[in-house]
């Protein structure tokens, strides 16, 4: 039998039986099916968006016509052209995902009372495990209730995967439920989140299940890892020590069998065993975790009630459970590992870029850790200003490599101008004292060539010639001390910190001073551009360099926008372009104000500046502590140029302090 299934939103999990011809549009209320047409409650799609109509033991899908048209896949398809529907193909139409399925399950069950699967697996308990207590038994004498080849089983399946599913052999209700099953695993990534949503799904599915749990089985180290324990009374009570059978598991999964114990009272073998006696456990259904052919790991559901909880359907129902969850290990791991990789790289990254200025180091990964603390207090707090913010774990993710990587467009800014501690660069300050003592040697020259030609042309008496020469030298002595205080002013001025208001009006007795080269040409002391570096820069940059280093925004956006985000890590470039940006549109690059401004962006500039003031490696300035730092803050607030209410939480929380 084919069916529809709705893979998201409001309806996730309905499912709808098709005919031989079907037509599905635009609902005028619930989602409903109706005669031959199913109506879907979307807006975004047609009130006839597509057809289904079957030709023998196929299904095909024409879309008619439709406003905003019908994706097989990824794939759009042509208004009045037919395409042939397979097993597991999503059709997406509006916000609506459908799942279309054509399946068969007949004699999925074979039992066996002696396993034919090779116990060539490796394997030994862990017995030290904190969490893991083995009970040691008997060998097993195969006599359980029923025992199936789950190898063999999933091969099975898997050769009936695209056959018909004959009509009424399942209810409905059952098969919605393993739908909903697959369609939460699919959609969980996380491996926490993968196991609460396995034992919720055991739940809702055997309802004589009293408790449920998962072991992962690592395979370099040939043992068992208990996942998640939970129980149907106790929700909270989870991952807590458990004891399982010696003998139940080692047949599991050596042997790759799924086994099912009626009654564990009157079983003759399993009964007799002391684990399952000391636990009380009546009923127990235990099947491996198989993901082509190779174990990884078990599922086991079992009750302390009463016998005869589970039957040989449930059995068949657990190991398509477990078919799923597989897959959805296989993913998590995956997953996993392209995270840790992806991870990896973006801290490379970072270290690289911070590499061309160690004075900044560490400052990327500072900002990332407050930003992300700041954001979870927010998304904490009961204020009526803030009670409505709420970060999801993707949008906390997100935010935390977008502080990452909120510098990374350094990389486009010149290395001496991105590492410039002072107002001049070094070599700028080495050639203008040059050029001062260079002028005090001149004055000289000039003095004692003067004093020679007036002997000459006068024919000075010795004590007249003395009195001239000391005249000299002491015009000389203070020239060159008048020339030696330009140097010291021009020390001053040249830190970041100096006080411009005290030292400009000193060294403008300077600018134009002019004075004779050996070549007898007048030369100035000071060039404009050093007198208009030294008086004119706030901190060390000069406005050339200023706008130079203001487009490492720029440049962050454009290197961002070029990597090909996932859709939950999309905004990255944008909560990154932003965090130079103020309340009152002063920020820059794009002069963006108030509710313009990407609220992630608001929490990332203050943590940006906080650390910028704080921290106590850059080579222009000491850092501030805490109290200077957060006052210099809140006046950037009262000024309306930071958040008044995300400060206040990042106060009051004391984010800095942790």
């Amino acid at each position: 039998m084919a069916n529809l299934i709705i893979k998201n939103g409001t309806y996730l999990g309905m499912l709808f039986s098709l005919e031989d011809e079907m037509t599905i549009g635009r609902a005028q209320g619930k989602t409903r099916k109706t005669g031959a047409q199913i109506y879907i409650d979307d807006e975004n799609i047609s009130r006839n968006h597509f057809r289904i109509s079957a030709n023998g033991n196929a299904y095909y899908i024409e879309d008619l016509a439709s406003t905003n048209g019908t994706c097989l896949g990824n794939t759009p398809l042509i208004p009045g052209q037919r395409y042939p529907l397979h097993d597991g193909e999503v059709i997406r139409l509006g916000e609506t995902q459908l799942l279309f399925t054509d399946f068969e399950a007949d004699n999925l069950l074979n039992r066996r009372r002696q396993s034919t699967a090779s116990a060539d697996m490796p394997f030994e308990f862990n017995d030290d495990a904190s969490t893991l207590e083995v009970i040691q038994e008997s060998p097993l004498q195969q006599d359980a209730s029923l025992i199936v080849d789950a190898s063999q089983l999933m091969q099975d399946l898997q050769k009936h995967t695209h056959s018909d599913f004959p009509k009424n052999e399942k209810p409905v209700k059952r098969m919605q439920a393993m739908v909903q099953v697959s369609m939460a695993l699919g959609a969980t990534t996380n491996l926490e989140d993968l196991m609460a949503v396995i034992t919720g799904q055991i739940f809702e599915l055997f309802s004589g299940a009293e408790r449920a749990f998962v072991m992962l089985y690592e395979k370099t180290k040939t043992r068992l890892v208990p996942l998640s324990v939970r129980y149907r009374d106790k929700p909270g009570k989870a991952n807590e020590k458990i004891a399982i059978s010696r003998s139940i598991v080692r047949n599991v999964l050596e042997n790759k069998q799924a086994i099912l114990i009626d009654d564990a009272r009157g079983d003759l073998h399993y009964g007799q065993q002391e684990s399952v006696m000391d636990l009380a456990i009546r009923s127990v259904m235990c099947v491996p975790i198989l993901y082509q052919n190779q174990v990884l790991g078990l599922v086991q559901v079992d009750n302390r009630d009463g016998g005869n909880a589970f039957c040989a359907e449930d059995l068949q129902i657990l190991i398509a459970v477990c078919s799923q969850l597989a897959i959805s290990l296989i993913n998590s791991q995956l997953y996993e590992e392209i995270e840790s990789l992806f991870e990896g790289f973006v801290k490379a990254s970072v270290q690289a870029i911070e590499s061309r200025d160690p004075g900044t180091a560490g400052h990327s990964f500072r900002v990332a850790d407050y930003t992300e603390k700041l954001a979870i207090a927010v998304d904490r707090n009961g204020s009526p200003e803030l009670k409505t913010i709420r970060f999801s774990r993707n949008q906390l993710q997100e935010l935390r490599y977008a502080s990452l990587l909120h510098d990374f467009g350094k990389v486009g800014v010149r290395e001496h101008v991105l590492t410039k501690a002072r107002k001049l660069h070094p070599h700028e300050l080495e050639t203008l004292k040059l050029r001062a003592r260079y002028a005090e040697a001149c004055l000289q020259e000039q003095a004692y060539r003067g004093l020679v030609e007036k002997q000459l042309v006068e024919k000075l008496a010795p004590a007249q010639f003395q009195r001239e020469k000391e005249r000299l030298e002491q015009q000389l002595i203070r020239e060159k001390a008048y020339l030696r205080r330009f140097v010291d002013r021009v020390l001053a001025l040249n830190e970041p910190d100096c006080r411009l208001d005290e030292s400009i009006d000193a060294l403008a007795d300077y600018e134009g001073y002019r004075f004779e080269n050996v070549d007898h040409e007048p030369q100035l002391l000071m060039q404009p551009f050093e007198f208009s570096a030294l008086c004119g820069a706030h901190g060390t940059l000069n406005a050339a360099e200023r706008k130079e280093i203001e487009t490492h925004v720029s440049h962050t956006f454009i290197f961002l926008s070029l990597i090909p985000w996932t859709s939950r890590l999309g905004g990255i470039p944008d909560i990154a372009h932003a965090h130079h940006e103020r309340m009152d549109g002063s920020g820059y690059p794009q002069g963006l104000a108030h509710e313009a401004i990407p609220l992630p962006a608001k929490i990332m500039a203050i943590a940006d500046v906080y650390d910028a003031l704080t921290a106590g490696d850059r080579p222009y300035r000491q850092g501030l502590n805490s109290e200077l730092a957060l006052d210099l803050i809140e006046s950037e607030v009262k000024k309306g140029k930071l958040d008044e209410n995300l400060f206040q939480v990042f106060v009051e929380s004391k984010i800095y302090q942790r």
